[in-house]
């Protein structure tokens, strides 16, 4: 499974239950989703499944960057592909409709906040490469 299976889930859940996805909107959605769930449950064998590549540090927030080529060719439009939903990350579908509510910008704005990014808000504006490992997203989420 992993990060693919992971933004199929999200696109499906957005087609079914909102008004869809842009790539930016799946980029936040996927990172904030996965982090508010560590925040409630912890490291679990569901997140080790999903967390096959790192987000990375980019000037607009966390991307994965194969997710973002490969739906890059949507520009700001709505992701026009058929996601596949994945009962294993069902668990995951109240924190990704919560994401889906949120405005676009303030998801850019708050990912602006966590300390992965300020620490390294230099870096990632020179574009060097920044990872998320687990224990920094567990850092970002906590309280």
């Amino acid at each position: 499974m992993g990060m693919r299976e992971f933004a199929d889930h999200v696109v499906s859940v957005s087609n079914e239950f909102a008004d869809g996805v842009t790539n930016l909107q799946l980029q936040k959605v996927m990172y904030f989703a996965l982090g508010n769930y560590i925040s409630a449950r912890g490291i679990d064998d569901v997140v080790i499944d999903i967390y096959d590549e790192a987000f990375e540090a980019w000037p607009y927030g966390p991307v994965v960057r194969s997710e973002y080529f490969r739906n890059r060719s949507f520009g700001r439009y709505n992701i026009r592909r058929a996601g596949q939903p994945f009962a294993m990350y069902d668990n995951l579908n109240d924190f990704i409709l919560h994401a889906l509510e949120e405005d676009i910008n303030d998801l850019v704005e708050e990912s602006h906040l966590h300390n992965t990014w300020l620490i390294n808000k230099e870096a990632i504006l020179r574009h060097e490469l920044v990872e998320y490992n687990l224990e920094d997203i567990v850092d970002d989420f906590s309280d």
